[in-house]
């Protein structure tokens, strides 16, 4: 029986992802490194520290102060996301939906607290949620399972119990892990991948997923 619902931010409750994608490659543009969209799928779904990490060991002679570029970064997305960033399609009615069925809905994210912040004041959503979650810097970030068993724990709820909707595959990896039921949402470019099979159901939106679609994952 599934008794609390766990949403990842990025990809799932806000349309961010090519966002975090831009900013990136703007930052290290003006470093002068070009980052192609096959270079940036490497670090989709990491923590901005070890997205920063990963780019200054792969290109070792950037000259530059890596917390600055943490920083930079962060703040960077948090003025677009109080600008820029829509919500999904179909994110405030599925919350709405599990709501109505008196399930917690939590948000888990590895994005930090301002930026969680700017989108529960951008969108109106803090009385949406139970839980507000960060791995930004208090734990390590997906796919280590830490962040969803804390929620759970928070919750009250054995992690067992609870289903994640997730759009990365560092996020479905971190669920499992975690022992807990996970919808996954892929970007289209990712869709057909079959790592994605990991997840108990595999969605292109959240508006195809009903209460018909509820009961039979309680079913499984």
């Amino acid at each position: 029986m599934i008794q609390a619902i766990i949403l990842d931010m990025d990809g799932i409750l806000i349309d961010s992802e090519r966002h975090w994608q831009l900013t990136e490659r703007s930052m290290f543009a003006e470093l002068g490194i070009h980052l192609s969209d096959e270079l940036l799928v490497q670090t989709k779904g990491l923590r901005t520290e070890e997205m920063v990490a990963h780019w200054s060991t792969r290109f070792p002679h950037i000259e530059t102060d890596t917390f600055a570029l943490i920083e930079q970064y962060d703040q960077r997305m948090v003025e677009t996301m109080k600008s820029e960033v829509d919500m999904m399609e179909g994110a405030r009615e599925l919350i709405g939906m599990f709501r109505e069925m008196g399930l917690p809905v939590a948000l888990a994210t590895c994005s930090t607290h301002e930026h969680i912040d700017a989108v529960m004041e951008k969108h109106r959503l803090g009385k949406q949620f139970d839980l507000l979650v960060s791995a930004a810097k208090e734990m390590p970030g997906k796919p280590h399972p830490e962040v969803f068993l804390r929620t759970a724990s928070a919750l009250r709820v054995d992690p067992t119990r609870c289903l994640v909707f997730e759009d990365s595959f560092f996020g479905v990896v971190a669920a499992k892990a975690a022992r807990m039921k996970v919808v996954a949402m892929p970007d289209p470019s990712e869709f057909d991948q079959e790592r994605f099979g990991a997840a108990d159901l595999k969605i292109r939106s959240l508006t195809h997923f009903t209460k018909e679609t509820f009961n039979k994952l309680q079913e499984n």
